[in-house]
């Protein structure tokens, strides 16, 4: 399970939370082209293979051009085409 949140305040409630910027390398000025920057061979891509529970607290507040990114990357990382890589997401 990796636990995320859209901002640094509320990363305090979540058992080792981290911001979604933080934790999924987001840029700071994304567009609807954005990528996040994880290669395929890090240990983050293999926590993100690994991991079938995200919890991202404060979705709501998020523009959803912070989403795609993230989205996309984890297509790229994980080598399919299913949306979030069929991961279960929390918002």
């Amino acid at each position: 399970m990796l636990s995320v949140a859209s901002s640094g305040i509320a990363t305090l409630l979540l058992p080792m939370g981290k911001t979604a910027h933080s934790m999924f390398k987001i840029p700071i000025n994304v567009h609807e082209t954005s990528s996040c920057s994880i290669s395929k061979q890090s240990e983050l891509a293999e926590l993100i293979r690994e991991t079938s529970l995200i919890i991202w607290d404060k979705a709501p507040m998020t523009h959803c051009y912070i989403f795609e990114p993230v989205e996309r990357t984890f297509r790229d990382v994980c080598s399919t085409n299913e949306p979030f890589r069929g991961k279960l997401l929390i918002f």
